[in-house]
């Protein structure tokens, strides 16, 4: 008989063992295999479309008027390496925007030149205007596509329609000169863009000059700092994972230590063995991983549609495109599991037990638990980088995860002492063996309690605070977007005379820089009622009125990246023009991460770049307001969009709950995880342990009585365990509110305590407790007191 034989023969006889070996390891290659499938789409996706983002000029006259082809041709001639664009704008509610370019002129832009890779698809895309220009083609996402035919525009009936992957969402891609063709049905606005670097390199011809169209900001840390959330996320799963393994293969190993023992007798190396086990690990891990690996596809497939949405609504992503397994990525994931499952068992592949007793080791665990949440905490309160942030509270929470399995220990331990009967006395020692014997899964089950408790704070907190923000920042009744760049005042008087609206507020936006840092820019009327409940975080006395002489307001992620606070003086640039105004007030600013200026409108220059104008409106009663039909009914507002304000806030609470659903979703898992891991461990060791019930029955203890005491020392044990996670979990929320918010998005967030989840939580555990005492069944085994 060969070592296999050997080795399989174990698992033969406890084949509850190597199910829970293999389901606990292709479960957290599932969680990490699909959370990195999603995470890596949605990374390269990013990365195509911040190829798009550069800083670029936008050529005018300066004798006003609009740029043509002769404009065109005479900067190529002077060497400037320009590029046309037509943007076409239809009326139409959600029609995407017609953008037509020179095939041949385009790679002059980053976001093309950069797209020359054979496999990528924005070099398809172009590839396929040049080829097909003999006929009128338009490229773009396949719902885009479904909005134009929607529109059946006439003379558009033999136009080829392709679907291209690549292209901001919203859009579709043609050659500059079918846009041409479609601009009579439309709005069109002609353009010539050229990066800013060319402008640096020699003057431009006489009587033309480069405005600013794009300061090329890239909103990396929400994306970054969402997909490293999920990476996360995934990481604890393996994290839960490695602690599970470890207790599963050592309680399996214990099994075995005396027929390993017997063989190394019989002649066998011990090298021989360790190689052997090092084997058996490798192909644990070979099945778990490819079987979940499999399984992380599926629930990549499930989550796709959400974390799409959302990520499409972090960036300009239309398609994040499908990432199927190749034997790369299916190699890495049965290596990570293989470093798990190492990590986890290393110092168990010897083959004799280790020296010293529990006292000792109990002391070791203390000074290395303290020691190590010493330090992270130190560099948690210190530190301001993300990953750090991270890393820092991993070490916190292995920390605590090592001492709490000692104070539940401590705990029991003192009401053993103070127990007057035998049997509690009894009931405390045998949990307390239950303690030490299921340490690794229970310390498990509490990091998974912990998350879960802390992202639940994190998420309702944000949602609850969120939506009061909402409340007090949208003051107007109806909002109005134009479609396109308007007359600010001349709109704002149309506006005012319309039946019941009783104030206007127009909102222009812009672009500008700080320094080196690219802000949004924000400019209202000072004097507006629309204004009066604004929430400030710091703000100077009559701020509102310092606002049209000298002040200028921020919002709370540009104070903490810049350090800046009321009083301070801001030097920025708008445009070409330069300005100098004091802070006069710092204002929450929740749902991105890029900094905004908040100026009056009097205060812009004319050539603001990005410039675009909003309205609010008040009414005096809305519901009897025919507000839907105003844009067919005044043709000074075909094409616009009105939204009341129950309708924005019903979709950004849908962006919300879109963001945070897949956070949920893999925080329930973890929970389920690990639950069920303890769930498989705590029934083997309870069946390890009915020789001490037997006895008890032996000595005259009902069944029944046995049997309902076995279930409350289950219940009992996880329910005292999450009682004791609880305040880790609270930790773990202050972590995410208070260090990880405003370094990944620039906002702080009060910590808000829900003690009614805690009490769901507790009662998922006890469930889970009591779970396993009835699968357990009859403890009285008359059997295993043969060999007594």
């Amino acid at each position: 008989m060969g070592l296999g034989s050997v080795f399989l023969s174990h698992y033969r006889r406890h084949p509850i063992q190597l199910a829970g070996l293999l389901l606990i390891l292709l479960c957290a290659a599932a969680l990490w295999s699909g959370v990195r499938s999603l995470t890596g789409a949605a990374e390269e996706a990013v990365d195509r479309s911040r190829a798009a983002l550069e800083p670029l000029l936008s050529i005018v006259r300066e004798d006003g008027r609009a740029v043509g082809v002769e404009d065109f041709a005479r900067l190529r001639r002077a060497g400037f390496c320009a590029s046309p664009r037509l943007e076409v704008r239809f009326s139409a509610p959600e029609t995407p925007v017609v953008v037509g370019i020179d095939p041949f002129s385009a790679g002059c832009l980053r976001q093309y030149s950069e797209r020359q890779r054979a496999d990528d698809p924005g070099a398809e895309a172009i590839a396929q205007l040049i080829t097909e220009l003999d006929r009128p083609t338009l490229l773009g996402s396949a719902a885009d596509l479904a909005r134009w035919q929607d529109l059946s525009l006439p003379d558009t009936v033999g136009y080829q329609l392709r679907e291209a992957e690549g292209l901001p969402a919203a859009e579709l891609l043609t050659d500059i000169s079918v846009a041409a063709q479609l601009e009579p049905a439309g709005r069109g606005t002609l353009s010539i863009l050229m990066p800013s670097a060319e402008a640096e390199k020699k003057p431009l011809p006489e009587g033309y000059l480069g405005r600013v169209q794009d300061y090329g900001v890239e909103p990396d840390p929400l994306v970054d700092a969402f997909l490293l959330s999920l990476d996360a996320l995934g990481a604890l799963a393996l994290l839960v994972a490695a602690l599970l393994v470890r207790a599963v293969y050592r309680f399996a190993l214990e099994q075995r230590r005396r027929s390993l023992e017997i063989l190394v007798r019989l002649g066998v190396p011990p090298i021989r063995l360790r190689s052997a086990l090092i084997v058996e690990v490798m192909i644990v891990a070979l099945v778990g991983g490819t079987i979940g690996m499999w399984l992380g596809e599926q629930l990549a497939s499930v989550m796709a549609g959400g974390f799409q949405s959302t990520v499409q609504g972090l960036f300009s992503v239309d398609s994040l495109g499908t990432s199927t397994p190749t034997a790369k990525t299916w190699l890495g994931m049965v290596l990570i599991l293989a470093v798990v499952v190492a990590w986890a068992c290393a110092d168990l592949l010897w083959l004799r037990r280790p020296s010293g007793g529990w006292e000792q080791v109990t002391h070791l665990r203390w000074l290395a638990a303290v020691l190590l949440m010493g330090s992270s905490l130190t560099v948690l309160l210190l530190t301001g980088k993300l990953w750090l942030i991270f890393l820092s509270t991993l070490g916190c929470l292995i920390g605590v995860g090592l001492l709490l399995p000692m104070i539940l220990n401590r705990v029991l331990a003192r009401a053993e002492r103070h127990c007057s009967r035998p049997l509690l006395e009894w009931s405390c020692s045998e949990m307390r063996a239950l303690c030490r014997l299921l340490q690794l899964p229970l310390t498990a089950l509490a990091f998974a309690i912990a998350t879960t408790i802390g992202v639940h704070a994190m998420v309702t907190g944000f949602e609850s605070t969120f939506a009061r923000w909402l409340d007090q920042r949208l003051q107007g009744d109806l909002f109005l977007d134009p479609g396109r760049s308007v007359n600010t005042l001349e709109i704002t008087a149309k506006l005012q005379g319309l039946p019941g609206v009783t104030n206007v507020l127009p909102m222009v936006r812009g672009r500008g820089v700080v320094g080196e840092l690219p802000v949004d820019v924000m400019a209202v009327d000072p004097a507006s009622p629309l204004l009066s409940d604004w929430p400030f975080l710091d703000a100077a006395p009559n701020h509102w009125a310092a606002l049209v002489t000298e002040g200028v307001m921020i919002n709370e992620q540009l104070a903490r990246r810049l350090s800046l606070a009321v009083g301070d003086r801001l030097i920025f640039r708008l445009g070409k023009e330069r300005f100098t105004r004091a802070v006069i007030g710092i204002y929450a600013d929740y749902g991105r991460p890029e900094g905004e200026l908040l100026l009056p409108i009097a205060a812009l220059p004319d050539a603001l770049p990005g410039h675009y104008t909003t309205f609010a409106l008040a009414a005096s009663e809305l519901t009897k307001m025919p507000w839907r039909d105003w844009p067919q009914k005044y043709p000074w507002l075909a094409g616009s969009q009105l939204r009341d304000q129950k309708g924005l806030k019903q979709a950004a609470n849908a962006a919300f709950d879109r963001t945070f659903q897949i956070t949920r979703m893999l925080n329930t898992l973890v929970l389920a995880l690990a639950g069920t891991a303890l769930a498989l461990m705590g029934l083997v060791i309870f069946r390890l342990r009915q020789s001490s019930y037997t006895l008890l029955h032996v000595y005259g203890v009902h069944r029944g009585s046995l049997r309902r005491r076995l279930i409350a020392h289950s219940i009992l044990v996880t329910g005292l365990l999450a009682v004791l996670a609880t305040p880790l979990g609270v930790f773990l929320g202050w972590v995410l509110v208070a260090k990880v918010n405003p370094s990944a998005f620039g906002w702080a967030l009060p910590l808000h305590l829900y003690p009614g989840f805690w009490l769901q939580v507790w009662l998922a555990c006890l469930v889970i407790g009591a779970l396993v005492g009835v699968l357990v069944g009859n403890p009285v085994r008359l059997e295993t007191l043969k060999n007594e």
